[in-house]
């Protein structure tokens, strides 16, 4: 087992994560977890991450605050605590904090080494979005 402390977590800087204070949970240079990567952000009031597109899907899971994921058609899903959002591969999305208070969230990517050999995503119904 690898426990990983928050104070003791290592920071580690995103692409275009420019106010964004990032620690990395488990996986990484965290832990020996191999299947998954697990990272903290705080978004700062103001923050912002702009639209992009991974190369590995992502589920955002909202901890504190209000966190607005925006997609490229201009849909933007707020989340307050304790919601969360799966991104698909290459699904593009700008991420930001206009709350007025700080936010924070619970970032977790599977390895490459855990794709490999899985199907690829299944369509699902598309889900309304808060505004």
């Amino acid at each position: 087992m690898d426990v990983v402390r928050f104070a003791d977590a290592p920071f580690y800087t995103a692409p275009d994560h420019d106010d964004v204070v990032a620690r990395r949970l488990q996986g990484g240079e965290a832990s020996m977890a191999d299947f998954a990567m697990v990272g903290h952000s705080t978004f700062p009031n103001g923050a912002f991450v702009p639209m992009g597109a991974g190369p590995i899907g992502k589920i955002y899971v909202v901890t504190e605050g209000t966190i607005t994921i925006e997609q490229v058609d201009g849909v933007r899903h707020i989340l307050p605590a304790g919601d969360s959002i799966f991104i698909a591969t290459g699904e593009a999305r700008a991420v930001l904090n206009d709350s007025g208070a700080p936010a924070a969230m619970i970032v977790i990517t599977p390895t490459a080494m855990s794709q490999r050999g899985r199907p690829a995503p299944r369509a699902h119904a598309a889900h309304s979005a808060r505004k």
